[in-house]
C-alpha cells in the first residue's frame, strides 16, 4: 500500500494552473495512513512545482518529464504543462515554476510557447514577487541567437519580481550533462521543510 498523496490526473476537468494548485494543496494536507490501527502519517513536506515546457521537436517535453520523475522521487508534487495550455496570469498563483524551453529559428520561442512568451513580455504581465523559478534553455550555438527564448524568459521573470532558485543553464544540443547539473541545483534549492 502506498502512502503517497493523491494527484489529480491530467484529464481532470481543471486548467493546468488549477490542477497544479490543487495537487499542491492535496500534498500539503495529505495525512494518509501508516497502516496498522489507522495511525495517521505526517503530511509530506514537498513543494508543488509546475514544469512548463516549450518545444519544437519534443526535447524540452522529454526533459520536463524526466525532471518531474526526479522531483516526485524527492517528495515534491510536480505538474508538467505544455506552455500552449498555460495562461500567463496563472503564474501569479504558483510558488515554484521550472521553465524548460528551446529557441526556434532566429531566436523565437517554439510554436507552443509563443502565446505565453508574448503575454509574459507584454505590459499586462502579472507581478510575480511570490514566485520561485529556474530556467533550462535548449539551443544550438550554430545559431546567432543561442538559447534566446530561455534567456528572455529568465530575464522577464526576474523583472517581474520572481526569484531564481537555481541559475539558468543554456544547453548546446547535448542535454544529459547540463541537465544533471541543473537537476541537482534545483533539487537542492527546493528544501523540504
Amino acid at each position: 500500500m502506498t502512502n503517497a498523496p493523491p494527484v489529480l490526473p491530467d484529464s481532470a476537468p481543471f486548467t493546468p494552473e488549477q490542477r497544479g494548485w490543487l495537487n499542491g494543496y492535496l500534498a500539503a494536507t495529505w495525512t494518509g495512513f501508516a497502516g496498522g490501527g489507522g495511525a495517521v502519517a505526517e503530511a509530506p513536506a514537498g513543494h508543488a512545482v509546475t514544469i512548463l515546457w516549450g518545444s519544437q521537436t519534443g526535447t524540452a517535453e522529454g526533459v520536463a518529464k524526466k525532471m518531474a520523475k526526479k522531483l516526485s522521487a524527492e517528495g515534491h508534487v510536480p505538474t508538467v504543462v505544455d506552455m500552449a495550455e498555460f495562461e500567463c496570469e496563472g503564474l501569479s498563483a504558483l510558488t515554484h515554476v521550472l521553465i524548460i524551453t528551446s529557441t526556434y529559428g532566429e531566436g523565437e520561442p517554439p510554436d507552443n510557447a509563443a502565446d505565453l512568451y508574448e503575454a509574459l513580455m507584454g505590459d499586462a504581465a502579472p507581478e510575480l514577487k511570490g514566485l520561485e523559478y529556474s530556467v533550462f534553455a535548449l539551443g544550438d550555438n550554430e545559431y546567432p541567437d543561442f538559447c534566446k527564448c530561455g534567456i528572455e524568459f529568465d530575464e522577464r521573470l526576474a523583472d517581474l519580481g520572481a526569484k531564481a532558485i537555481a541559475p539558468r543553464i543554456d544547453v548546446d544540443v547535448d542535454v544529459d550533462e547540463p541537465f544533471a547539473v541543473w537537476e541537482t541545483a534545483v533539487v537542492s534549492s527546493l528544501v523540504i521543510c
